[in-house]
């Protein structure tokens, strides 16, 4: 399945699917800035609502088989818009195809329901991006801080985190 059928394939199950498109050279950009690069799988923007009934397609669907997350990660936007998205990489080996998942929140308690279910590996990578940027996954087993200390206070990777001296500061 290539990746035009793969998206049809999807918002034949999910209709709110869309696909992110590749980025452009910028107009008037110097020669040597060249083409952006992009991996040539698809990505796809999914409303956090509709996540879980994608993931589940997703895995239990035999014409998709996806049965490896590879990454489960969050990325942090000030501008234009404030907002953080969850992304997701997953695989499936009998298929050979691979696709991104972008899940848009809002910075302030943002949350996404939790595939933990489906994928077990996505167990500490869930509470890593709980612990990094304050998104909660409904639904994880053991949503809980697994890198930094409980009682720490804030979300070290977002863009406005400012540290506050403590005891454990030299």
């Amino acid at each position: 399945m290539n990746n035009s059928e793969l998206l049809s394939y999807l918002k034949s199950q999910v209709s709110d699917v869309v696909e992110i498109p590749a980025p452009v050279l910028k107009e008037g950009a110097p020669a040597h800035e060249g083409k952006p690069y992009r991996d040539p799988f698809l990505f796809i923007d999914c409303p956090a609502a509709k996540l879980y009934t994608l993931a589940e397609i997703m895995k239990s669907d035999p014409k998709l088989d996806f049965d490896y997350l590879i990454m489960l990660t969050a990325a942090d936007y000030l501008k234009p818009e404030p907002k953080m998205d969850v992304i997701y990489h997953f695989m499936s080996f009998k298929h050979r195809h691979k696709i991104f998942i972008k899940v848009s929140v809002p910075r302030e308690n943002g949350s996404v329901p939790s595939i933990t279910p489906l994928w077990k590996t996505a167990d500490w990578q869930e509470r890593e991006v709980y612990d990094m940027y304050g998104i909660k996954f409904e639904g994880h087993p053991n949503m809980k801080r697994i890198l930094m200390w409980e009682g720490f206070a804030g979300w070290p990777m977002k863009k406005d985190f400012q540290h506050i001296p403590d005891r454990y500061d030299d």
